[in-house]
């Protein structure tokens, strides 16, 4: 008897693992107000530390005040999330549509955005320090009052057709975008 209760305790162990999507970090219910697209992912202050979210749909999410720090969101739609305020840090958004998307006081210290799109989105007040941006596209981005002096992978090419101030601040040897539109 006691061998069946330790299997029975294993295999339990094993479903609950697999049901949080592998992480043990991440709050389950927030990880499921996340993707319920009927509501444009409602997910204030909610919790997907290190949850594994990639390929996901999260267009007009209003993730504002959420923690996604270490989370892997590689491959998704999040043009238009709302994400003041969110702590995103050391998080991977590879490949990552935001486009229209809201990082005002995100903390995005050490993610990883690669080839992301980041189109007509907004980025006052973001924290930057260590933000790999190595062949993201920025077009009409708008970094006035933003500090990207300590941002990894920027070029002066990805940042044409972005709008910066006098507060934009840019790593070495890149010069201020300035407002074409």
């Amino acid at each position: 008897m006691q061998v069946r209760t330790g299997v029975l305790a294993a295999v339990v162990f094993a479903m609950v693992l697999a049901g949080v999507e592998g992480t043990l970090a991440a709050n389950r219910r927030d990880i499921q107000r996340v993707k319920n697209v009927a509501k444009f992912g409602e997910c204030l202050r909610c919790d997907l530390s290190n949850a594994d979210l990639h390929d996901g749909f999260y267009q007009l999410a209003n993730m504002i005040e959420a923690n996604l720090s270490g989370a892997n969101f590689d491959r998704s739609n999040m043009a238009g999330a709302q994400l003041n305020n969110a702590n995103m840090s050391n998080a991977s958004f590879v490949f990552t549509n935001f486009s229209g998307a809201q990082f005002q006081g995100a903390d995005m210290r050490g993610a990883n955005f690669s080839n992301a799109w980041f189109n007509w989105a907004w980025f006052a007040g973001a924290k930057l320090d260590g933000a790999n941006f190595t062949g993201a596209h920025m077009i009409g981005a708008q970094l006035q009052g933003a500090d990207l002096s300590k941002a990894i992978g920027l070029s002066e090419s990805q940042l044409r057709f972005a709008c910066g101030d006098s507060g934009t601040r840019l790593p070495p040897g890149v010069s201020a975008p300035r407002c074409p539109f």
